[in-house]
């Protein structure tokens, strides 16, 4: 892991040391367009790969396009993949890794531990600061067809090195900036709240949760504020950790039902959704988010654990609008309230180590009250 100002330089010399001698950079347009890359492709020429560039990385990849981008995989022949971007172009390039090594299409890897052959090297610098990606070992793939997403799990999808650079991310616009940090907080708060937490991995989540609480605001302010883009890179990568070790719960669940259905970004559903469903958990699992409050500096002393638990979800939503995070999803359909229950469960249940499970009936209160339901609308 590499970190600071520059050093997405430095792991372009790393590739070549490591003996790669020609590479295939996933990224989109918009950073190839702004020139957001430039330098690293450079740099990777002047350490003296054969450099192919595969940009056609939209949101939330869909199956065809890693097709697409395998398709460019073979056809250059390259012998290691850079993934630079946000989450997409990293989830994308483990997925083109995966799918290549296999020979599979990313359909038949939907699950854990289905890639049985050694995938190329793969390296990774995000240039945004939320999916923490770039330290996990799953890749999300969008299927419109069947109007769902899909993870492929696998060890080998963690990169063989990465770069945390603040250069790369000082033009994001400030609702960029601010989703992608609410999805690390996201990340941080349910892999602590996780029944998998470790003291390890909750030391990372608190870590990654001070970071945030303390710096996002100043990112979205002054986007040129390296120290403030650094802080929130690491964090971003610890809160990663975390959930890779301890993984999420029902904010992923429902969000992941959310963004393919009305075609909204995943870091702005966590964001509005994590407050409504700690509300949730607050009958359960007050006595846990009152110990993540306190470790976050959070409260006053001598509070009691309800009220501790409280002032975090207080945090939350002062956060949320202080970067100017709506309240609520008006885009939520009442008539579709039912199928994203269903979904939400299917993806949650067995799957999610939850600190309380949510009934059908729970779910569907989350929801409304997300979309801004009063309380007494929000019979199941």
């Amino acid at each position: 892991m590499l970190t600071g100002p520059g050093s997405s330089l430095e792991l372009a010399r790393l590739i070549a040391d490591r003996g790669a001698r020609s590479v295939l950079v996933v990224t989109d347009r918009v950073l190839l367009e702004l020139e957001v890359v430039a330098p690293l492709l450079n740099a990777l020429k002047q350490a003296g790969l054969a450099v192919t560039v595969f940009s056609e990385v939209e949101p939330d990849p869909t199956i065809a396009m890693i097709m697409a981008g395998i398709e460019m995989l073979r056809a250059s022949g390259a012998t290691a993949v850079l993934a630079v971007g946000g989450g997409s172009p990293i989830d994308a390039a483990k997925a083109m890794i995966a799918c290549h090594a296999s020979g599979r299409p990313p359909e038949d890897l939907d699950g854990y531990f289905k890639v049985r052959d050694l995938v190329l090297p793969f390296f990774a610098v995000p240039t945004t600061a939320g999916s923490g990606s770039e330290v996990t070992i799953a890749s999300v793939v969008s299927d419109p067809g069947a109007g769902r997403k899909f993870a492929i799990v696998d060890n080998q999808l963690v990169p063989v090195a990465i770069a945390l650079d603040p250069n790369l991310m000082v033009g994001l616009p400030p609702h960029v900036t601010a989703a992608t940090g609410m999805d690390a907080l996201t990340h941080a708060i349910e892999s602590d709240l996780s029944t998998l937490a470790t003291p390890a991995s909750r030391a990372q989540s608190v870590a990654a949760a001070r970071a945030i609480f303390r710096d996002l605001p100043r990112a979205c302010q002054d986007g040129h504020d390296i120290d403030a883009r650094q802080s929130l890179a690491v964090a971003s990568c610890l809160a990663g950790l975390a959930f890779t070790r301890a993984s999420v719960g029902y904010v992923h669940a429902i969000a992941h039902q959310l963004g393919p259905l009305y075609h909204l970004p995943h870091g702005y559903l966590n964001a509005t959704l994590l407050p409504y469903v700690l509300d949730f958990y607050l009958d359960g699992a007050a006595p846990r988010m009152a110990e993540f409050a306190g470790a976050c500096g959070l409260g006053q002393d001598g509070d009691d654990p309800q009220s501790l638990a409280k002032s975090l979800i207080a945090a939350i939503r002062q956060l949320n609008a202080s970067v100017a995070i709506p309240q609520t999803i008006e885009q939520i359909v009442d008539a579709d309230i039912p199928e994203i229950v269903q979904r939400a469960l299917a993806e949650a249940h067995g799957t999610y180590p939850v600190p309380t499970y949510m009934s059908a009936a729970d779910c569907a209160t989350v929801v409304r009250r997300a979309a801004g339901a009063r309380p007494e609308k929000e019979e199941v």
